[in-house]
């Protein structure tokens, strides 16, 4: 199941030029309809357009960074245990929650700037 993240959030790393996005869209099953981190609405509203215009499914979630942004959004769904279950349930999902606070974007930043200024602090994990 590939679906693409945020694809309009022209704030952060991973906006898509449409025309780049047209080409992908019959290769993914669905598009981020709703991202609580967007800054702007209108680049959810951007995103629902486009999934209605390729026939792609629509996903949602919070983009939690922080304690504070988990379960601020996101879509409640029927169990499912594979893609082409969630293919299924999909298109009857329930989005909830709102836009996250511009202030998010600070805590994000901060770890950024406290991971380079202390780079022994950040966890590592070693799979053997």
């Amino acid at each position: 199941f590939i679906s693409v993240s945020h694809p309009f959030d022209r704030w952060r790393r991973g906006a898509w030029d449409r025309a780049n996005l047209e080409r992908i869209a019959p290769l993914v099953d669905a598009i981020e309809v709703f991202n609580a981190r967007c800054l702007q609405q209108s680049w959810n509203d951007e995103a629902v357009q486009f999934a209605h215009e390729f026939g792609l499914l629509g996903t949602a979630g919070s983009d939690a960074h922080t304690p504070a942004e988990i379960g601020r959004s996101g879509l409640n769904l029927t169990a499912f245990t594979n893609a082409d279950e969630l293919r299924a349930v999909l298109p009857q999902g329930k989005r909830f929650g709102k836009i996250s606070g511009m202030w998010v974007h600070f805590f994000s930043t901060y770890a950024k700037w406290e991971k380079h200024r202390h780079p022994e602090r950040v966890p590592t994990i070693t799979i053997s």
